[in-house]
């Protein structure tokens, strides 16, 4: 049997590729609470998941910023040292390790929710199956990028807008 489980990569960043602005700020995100574009594209990933994967630092960031949104999936959290969590298990194995056991696994797809040396770690071992990235119309000069210079292939398989922001998914190019 051929599992079909892909790691999804579902992300905001700015026009200039950062996921966080100066000090973890990520108030650049506010003005598109309300577009509908942003509620129809999350209920979508949502009924996609069962698995999350996460950094450590943003875990912490949700952790400190609101009561955990994800209750019921299977969380992993990648941290140098991990500790005990309600939410889940938090993880100093690889990326690639835990990966490799999640598709082989039967469920539903796993949603790569970042931060950004997750999501290095991520495209660095080609695990990343597809991409919906949601682009905002700001330049934030520096903070938190979403890639470094790394050299992948993606194909683009849709586009949408809603006012200034911009959603485009992608897949893995097929070699």
């Amino acid at each position: 049997m051929i599992n079909l489980r892909k790691v999804v990569l579902y992300i905001a960043m700015s026009l200039d590729g950062y996921i966080a602005g100066k000090d973890d700020d990520l108030s650049f995100l506010n003005d598109f609470d309300s577009l509908s574009l942003v509620h129809t594209s999350y209920e979508a990933l949502m009924n996609q998941i069962d698995t999350i994967l996460l950094g450590r630092k943003t875990y912490d960031w949700i952790k400190a910023h609101s009561a955990w949104p994800y209750q019921g999936l299977k969380t992993i959290v990648f941290s140098s040292k991990p500790q005990s969590i309600e939410e889940g298990v938090m993880t100093d194995e690889s990326p690639k390790t835990i990966v490799s056991h999640l598709k082989n696994e039967v469920g539903k797809d796993i949603w790569l929710i970042g931060g950004g040396r997750l999501v290095q770690s991520c495209l660095d071992d080609d695990l990343i199956d597809e991409m919906i990235i949601a682009i905002t119309p700001h330049l934030l000069g520096e903070g938190t990028k979403l890639f470094s210079t790394h050299q992948k292939q993606f194909s683009l398989t849709n586009v949408q807008h809603e006012k200034d922001l911009v959603l485009l998914s992608y897949e893995r190019k097929k070699v």
